[in-house]
């Protein structure tokens, strides 16, 4: 994901295993409404945009998404991603200002879109990016990998053949099942891509 289109091609499933801050409402354009985040808020000029992360927010592996996983998303898709640094180019830093809000300092003031692009940034698990595969080598998001990564969103890699086919099955225990956002969707056990 962080390389992708540089090295390699993101598997075309992947969005289905990761939650962003905010969800883009399908059938209302400029609207996006609360996932990860359940509060945003910015200044009348538009200079920033704060995010309070839900509580109950958890990858697949049961650890609670924090803001340390926001920031390292963000620095690291801007830093190595050139979709991404385009994408985030009037995005100047963030940081988390109180526990479980991250705030994006804009470069610009007034661009009244600057927050809905920070709500669809693509939250990945800073903890098991910077841990070790099973093969006991350290993880690499500046190299392509083969290896099912950890989601928070609604599916998971259930399996792949590289290049051919992937197949993902839904999470029973997904975090976010009952959320307003997410009512009448994700109802497939298995989806596939050939």
């Amino acid at each position: 994901l962080f390389v992708a289109g540089v090295k390699g091609v993101a598997e075309t499933g992947l969005p289905l295993i990761y939650d962003t801050l905010m969800e883009t409402a399908q059938d209302e354009v400029g609207t996006e409404y609360g996932l990860l985040a359940d509060a945003v808020r910015h200044p009348p000029d538009n200079s920033s945009a704060s995010y309070r992360l839900r509580q109950e927010a958890r990858w697949h592996d049961g650890r609670p998404v924090t803001a340390a996983d926001v920031i390292f998303s963000f620095e690291t898709l801007k830093a190595n991603s050139p979709q991404y640094a385009f994408y985030y180019k009037n995005v100047a830093k963030a940081e988390e200002t109180v526990a479980g809000e991250i705030t994006f300092i804009f470069s610009e003031a007034g661009n009244r879109e600057l927050p809905h692009i920070v709500g669809q940034l693509p939250v990945l698990p800073k903890h098991w990016w910077e841990g070790s595969a099973a093969d006991g080598r350290r993880r690499n998001p500046t190299e392509t990998t083969l290896e099912p990564p950890l989601g928070s969103g609604p599916y998971r890699l259930k399996s792949f053949d590289a290049g051919r086919s992937a197949a993902y099955e839904r999470v029973p225990d997904y975090w976010g099942r009952d959320l307003p956002v997410n009512r009448g969707r994700h109802n497939l056990d298995e989806v596939r891509y050939e």
